[in-house]
């Protein structure tokens, strides 16, 4: 992750949610590969993905257009890029061919 402050009061509650999930899915995929559970993977990061598009980035779609400050905006979009690379990287040995394209 990149130097995003959070710990002033008013930081967002959805931003702490991601990352936070961002780095159990990582750490919990990691685990599952180490022990050659393959079939755990999949679904863990799919259920991750939709939790992403559907609660993530439907709820700070204003602050990813620049509604309320640009400060905002940027860690914003800095945590979303942050965390789609992250799932990417993680999707590489599984769908190498789609993981290179978003990459």
């Amino acid at each position: 992750m990149r130097n995003v402050v959070f710990n002033s009061p008013d930081s967002n509650y959805l931003d702490k949610y991601i990352i936070a999930a961002s780095q159990h899915m990582i750490k919990y995929v990691r685990s599952e590969m180490d022990n050659y559970r393959l079939y755990n993977v999949v679904k863990h990061l799919l259920s991750f993905l939709e939790n992403l598009t559907n609660w993530y980035v439907r709820l700070n779609r204003t602050r990813m257009k620049g509604e309320s400050t640009v400060e905002d905006q940027n860690i914003a979009l800095t945590i979303l890029f942050d965390v789609l690379l992250s799932a990417t990287q993680l999707m590489a040995p599984i769908t190498p061919f789609i993981s290179e394209y978003l990459y």
